[in-house]
């Protein structure tokens, strides 16, 4: 049976669960956060559908980054999805693993820039279904990956 949406924000939500680099207060508000994407399903029409989950999965994807990059005291002041993801390769913490520079370029393109051409173009919409959860699997990809350095 294939993995959908929801199957993935619910992995998504397994995993930050049991982050120990997350408090719960942190937890709680991420996986609020990760089911309005689930929570938007039936909204018309499908445009305004997928914007929405956009939104409202980076949204939590930048909350889950920073709530870890903070946890670690290696945040310097960025503040966005992609500056986040380059911490996670550019920290110098001898504790943490790092994403590689390939890595991190990927996640960029396949997320940060995704969601920014969405977000801060008018008329920008993602094409269909496909196009959205390829989003949340890379989301997912980049989560499980950051929580295992």
């Amino acid at each position: 049976m294939p993995t959908t949406q929801q199957d993935r924000i619910n992995t998504i939500i397994a995993i930050i669960n049991s982050s120990p680099s997350l408090t719960s207060a942190n937890v709680n508000k991420l996986k609020t956060e990760f089911r309005q994407v689930i929570d938007v399903d039936t909204i018309a029409p499908p445009k305004r559908k997928h914007i929405l989950k956009i939104l409202h999965s980076t949204r939590a994807l930048d909350s889950t980054l920073k709530a870890i990059l903070d946890h670690y005291h290696i945040r310097n002041g960025k503040h966005s999805i992609g500056q986040y993801i380059t911490q996670f390769t550019n920290h110098t913490l001898t504790t943490l693993g790092k994403l590689s520079p390939s890595e991190r370029a990927k996640y960029q393109r396949e997320i940060a820039d995704i969601r920014n051409t969405h977000l801060h173009n008018a008329d920008s919409y993602p094409r269909n279904d496909s196009e959205v959860y390829q989003l949340i699997s890379e989301m997912q990809a980049l989560i499980t990956r950051v929580t295992s350095l």
